[in-house]
């Protein structure tokens, strides 16, 4: 199984990170994907709802990446469910930086409803 699957739904980009944690030894493979991503795509989901953690320096690749889609006109939306990770993006205060789902339904629904508000 890949680390890091990368899918379509429509023209929503999907990053599926299938890890139970989600660290250093796949931060950059992660910014990189996504960089790449956004040459392509401006509608990006990263689905962290296999990761039952998720350490700073994986963190820091989707901070920079976020940052990164916001110059280039793009928008990167995060799925999450364990409740340990949960805890630590509002800890770390994330949540102001992200918009965090707890569905990949729902996020898939956020960047729609964007696309009818343009």
């Amino acid at each position: 199984m890949e680390n890091i699957r990368r899918y379509n739904e429509e023209d929503i980009r999907i990053e599926k990170v299938n890890l139970v944690r989600a660290t250093l030894n796949e931060a950059n493979e992660i910014k990189e994907n996504l960089i790449e991503d956004l040459i392509d795509y401006k509608k990006i989901v990263v689905d962290l709802s296999d990761c039952e953690y998720v350490d700073s320096t994986f963190i820091g690749a989707l901070v920079y990446s976020f940052k990164h889609s916001k110059v280039k006109g793009g928008n990167i939306k995060l799925v999450i469910s364990d409740s340990l990770v949960k805890n630590m993006f509002i800890l770390n205060d994330i949540e102001r930086v992200f918009k965090v789902y707890y569905s990949m339904k729902d996020a898939i629904n956020a960047h729609q409803e964007v696309q009818k508000d343009s």
